[in-house]
């Protein structure tokens, strides 16, 4: 009989205690929490440093000797008159204009002139074959003598037979014809002259000269072209000594105009009229008087979709330099600014509360409101008393400017001074103008 052996029981596995695992784990975050609260007392330490360094760099200028000062320069205003305009876009046209064509027909003998051509009034510009109209004159004289003759033996018959129908020798009837022929004869007479200067005027018009002063279009005809009375167009001629411009402001000036120009040119009886304002003709930049004028028409309404009313004005184009059909900018002079101060378009600024100007004063920007009467691209023009008289303008302005800032004065020569004034005063001679409403 076999015995079995029992098997041995398997030992179970000793639990230690984990106590000593929780007392290493604090250990640990302790020594972890000591160093990470030296490193914020560090980096405290270190902020209170960097904050104390930066107030001592921020310092105002004026309690730090030796700090760099914001340099301006300074001018005054010039005071002078300045005159009130509007401007606007305008075109120029000719005053008269005309299409030469001849006033016979036939065929052209020579052209006198060249396309594009100043001429004046009188000069001749085309010739017509005469030959025909010559012979056509010469016909008219012979028939002319002619009826004369005949008017003459007219006149003697009723002269012979005068004292015969008295005695009765011839009839009255016979009396009455004669004296009936001898004024048939003298009414061809008559129409025998008005045939002549018929002929006369029409031997004249084989010679085509200018109508006007101007300047001629294109010629396309040349010698040898058959041309038909009152049809074929030779060329175009345009006045060009007085151009008109053309152009629209709106109908706010009507009261200015008024006011100038009073009764808008329409005087009564006895009294004494006004000069027309002024009105001006300037490049499409509006930089250069082309020509000068006065205000020759006003419309008689107002454009209903643009509130704006139409204006033309005559100028003077003696030498040449405007051309009918150029777009100009056209300047209407409406009064005068007596004693502005002129500064500088860049000098004024625009704020929340209007345009102003930075004024230097004790050593500190100053702001002071304005309200320009006129500005151009070049200048701007304050009413008299705007500023003081001992204003002192910063410009041209620095980079950073605001008003109690302390700045300093910058030294510039009297040569330097001199060349700014004498700029502006070009630039106000030169510039185009608008008027602010």
């Amino acid at each position: 009989m076999t015995m079995r052996r029992r098997p041995k029981p398997q030992a179970e596995p000793i639990r230690r205690p984990m106590i000593g695992n929780k007392s290493r784990l604090l250990n640990i975050f302790a020594v972890l929490s000591i160093l990470a609260l030296g490193g914020c007392q560090n980096q405290t330490a270190t902020d209170k440093s960097a904050g104390k360094e930066k107030a001592k760099t921020e310092k105002p200028a004026s309690g730090m000797p030796g700090m760099m000062i914001t340099k301006v320069t300074v001018i005054t205003p010039s005071v002078r008159t300045v005159p009130i305009t509007m401007t606007a876009a305008g075109t120029l046209a000719s005053p008269n204009a005309v299409t030469l064509t001849p006033q016979v027909s036939g065929t052209i003998d020579a052209v006198h002139v060249q396309s594009g051509q100043q001429v004046e009034k009188g000069d001749l510009l085309f010739s017509l074959d005469a030959q025909p109209f010559e012979t056509a004159l010469l016909s008219a004289r012979a028939k002319l003598e002619g009826d004369r003759a005949q008017a003459r033996y007219a006149a003697q018959q009723v002269k012979q037979l005068k004292p015969l129908v008295e005695k009765e020798y011839v009839t009255r009837q016979s009396y009455d014809q004669a004296v009936a022929t001898a004024m048939a004869a003298n009414a061809l007479i008559a129409q025998d002259e008005a045939a002549i200067q018929t002929a006369q005027i029409n031997l004249g018009y084989t010679k085509i000269r200018a109508p006007i002063t101007g300047r001629l279009g294109e010629i396309s005809l040349q010698p040898g072209n058959l041309v038909v009375a009152n049809n074929t167009a030779l060329s175009t001629l345009v006045s060009n000594r007085e151009l008109l411009v053309n152009f629209s402001l709106p109908q706010s000036v009507l009261q200015a105009l008024r006011k100038e120009w009073p009764g808008l040119g329409q005087t009564k009886p006895g009294e004494k009229s006004v000069p027309p304002p002024t009105v001006e003709v300037l490049d499409e930049n509006a930089d250069l008087v082309l020509g000068k004028g006065h205000l020759s028409f006003i419309d008689n309404s107002i454009s209903a979709g643009t509130g704006t009313i139409r204006l033309q004005g005559l100028i003077d184009n003696r030498d040449g330099l405007l051309w009918p059909g150029q777009f100009v900018t056209a300047r209407l002079t409406l009064g005068q600014i007596h004693d502005a101060q002129v500064l500088p378009a860049a000098a004024v600024q625009i704020g929340d509360q209007g345009m102003f100007v930075y004024l230097y004063k004790d050593g500190k920007v100053e702001m002071q409101t304005v309200s320009p009467a006129r500005n151009t691209s070049n200048e701007a023009a304050l009413p008299a008393g705007s500023l003081p008289a001992d204003a002192k303008v910063i410009y041209p302005l620095p980079g950073r400017i605001a008003p109690g800032m302390p700045v300093a004065l910058e030294k510039t020569s009297n040569k330097k001074a001199q060349s700014s004034e004498h700029l502006k005063a070009e630039s106000s001679a030169h510039s185009g103008s608008s008027r602010n409403e």
